[in-house]
């Protein structure tokens, strides 16, 4: 195996155009009708029903567990800003789309409510995997063929990086990123060295890359600005005893190596360099239960769905074949705050995922008898970021 960063690795075994996890076998999964959430007693009721129709061997996403009401309560979020913005014309891109879920969910909101937005907006679709981009025209065409043929909804099959449009200034352009930002990929740096791989070994060396360089200088200027701050706090006890229950619970990490997230930095980079007007809207994990210790701050889960709802194999390293496994971060949200700031020079807000539904979703939607909530309950480590214009 060629030398390789950590970053082209990690491309490599994900996105390999034949043989990469996301390409090669995909393991997203889809329900084969929503649920009924209104019709379920309780917690038990849905995590029962949810068991029941849980593929095999498949993950499902918060927005396709949720399908449409996701999708319902994002199109309500983008909505709002949209008004504020004072722009002509709504465009949507999301990537990472995945089979659709919330694109139909985005699109049944603003048909229903926004009937002259919808008639003009465009929503595109940006997937590297030919068979979500497949399921995602079957299911959009049933209810959305129209818009497919005006060419408002729009389906590519590529890498974002390679995505561009032609932008005018009476846009607004939202990107949306769910469960992506997890699965961009990182670089590795030990002791202030940057990490290649070759022959599935990790070797270091002094940092010469210039991403490396990038986000290493703003991780350190933003981890200096976290220590100013945290020497401010009255309640030092409650402080450090929340980091030991962390610490001890999500991994023992060590300060002198970190997973940094050098694909977002991409990302971001690419949306300032071609888009006017941008605004994002990112949903991932913000925290990450590994099942084996981890001696690097941000590591990575390495697994691969199997069957039963719950059950999957996890790899104790990064260091897999392609397309084996799937290979997913924890996102630091406050970094990535940081980071958006530094590149986009734009504000933004983080909402845990409970508090963006309580804003932008009506409970009547998915609270069942007792009423229990999962689109406000379940998923608890997850959370949103957006770059609000109200």
């Amino acid at each position: 195996m060629k030398r390789m960063l950590v970053r082209d690795f990690i491309y490599d075994r994900l996105y390999h155009p034949v043989e990469g996890y996301f390409v090669k076998n995909i393991q997203l999964g889809a329900l084969k009708k929503p649920i009924e959430f209104k019709q379920l007693l309780g917690y038990e009721d849905y995590t029962k029903k949810l068991a029941e129709n849980y593929p095999e061997n498949q993950w499902l996403t918060p927005s396709e567990v949720f399908r449409p009401y996701y999708g319902i309560t994002l199109g309500n979020y983008i909505n709002q800003q949209f008004r504020f913005t004072r722009k002509e014309k709504l465009r949507i891109v999301e990537i990472g789309a995945g089979y659709g879920a919330a694109c139909e969910g985005v699109l049944y909101y603003m048909r229903n409510h926004q009937p002259q937005t919808f008639s003009n907006m465009e929503y595109h679709l940006v997937d590297i995997s030919p068979e979500a981009c497949a399921q995602a025209q079957i299911r959009l065409s049933q209810d959305f063929k129209q818009q497919i043929k005006k060419g408002n909804l729009r389906i590519f099959n590529q890498d974002f990086l390679n995505y561009k449009q032609h932008t005018q200034n009476n846009e607004m352009w939202f990107f949306v990123f769910l469960e992506v930002f997890d699965n961009l990929a990182h670089d590795k740096v030990i002791d202030g060295k940057q990490v290649y791989v070759e022959n599935m070994q990790e070797f270091a060396e002094t940092i010469s890359d210039p991403l490396i360089k990038e986000v290493y200088a703003m991780y350190q200027q933003f981890k200096q600005q976290n220590k100013d701050q945290d020497e401010n706090l009255e309640d030092r006890f409650l402080f450090n005893t929340l980091r030991k229950v962390i610490s001890k619970y999500y991994g023992n990490q060590k300060s002198n190596s970190i997973f940094l997230p050098t694909g977002a930095l991409q990302v971001l980079k690419h949306i300032k360099s071609n888009f006017q007007n941008p605004s994002l809207v990112i949903a991932d994990f913000d925290l990450l239960k590994n099942n084996f210790t981890q001696e690097s701050i941000n590591a990575p889960i390495v697994s691969k769905k199997l069957a039963k709802p719950h059950e999957r194999l996890d790899y104790e390293s990064y260091l897999v074949e392609r397309g084996v496994a799937d290979i997913f971060f924890p996102t630091d949200f406050n970094f990535v705050q940081h980071m958006v700031k530094q590149i986009l020079g734009m504000d933004s807000q983080i909402f845990k995922a409970y508090q963006f539904a309580e804003q932008f979703s009506q409970s009547s939607w998915t609270t069942t008898k007792s009423g229990y909530n999962p689109l406000k309950e379940d998923f608890g480590n997850t959370s949103f970021l957006v770059t609000d214009h109200s």
